[in-house]
């Protein structure tokens, strides 16, 4: 065996930052009900299945925006698209539903 080989523990690393919300407060998470829109600007439009929101979602809620997707958290989800010649970009609207 060569002397320059170690063996580290996992538990020895570092954490992964992407492991941590990035919401530090759990006050920062809407306390109410949201509607989400996503709309993609895009090169290539998709099928209108093909445009899925469930990674962006899943995104929010490892960040911390959100804490769940839950019917009781998330009331609708709505997706939208546009060809673009420009940069391809997808915005996330988070709208706070009125009761």
């Amino acid at each position: 065996m060569n002397e320059n080989n170690t063996t580290v523990s996992p538990t020895d690393m570092e954490p992964d930052i992407r492991d941590k919300p990035m919401a530090k407060e759990k006050n920062q998470r809407p306390n109410r009900q949201v509607s989400i829109h996503i709309h993609s600007n895009r090169h290539r439009l998709t099928d209108a299945d093909g445009a899925c929101g469930k990674y962006a979602i899943d995104s929010l809620i490892s960040a911390g925006i959100l804490e769940d997707d839950r019917p009781e958290i998330v009331r609708e989800v709505t997706h939208s698209q546009e060809k673009t010649k420009g940069p391809e970009i997808t915005e996330i609207t988070i709208t706070a539903v009125s009761e």
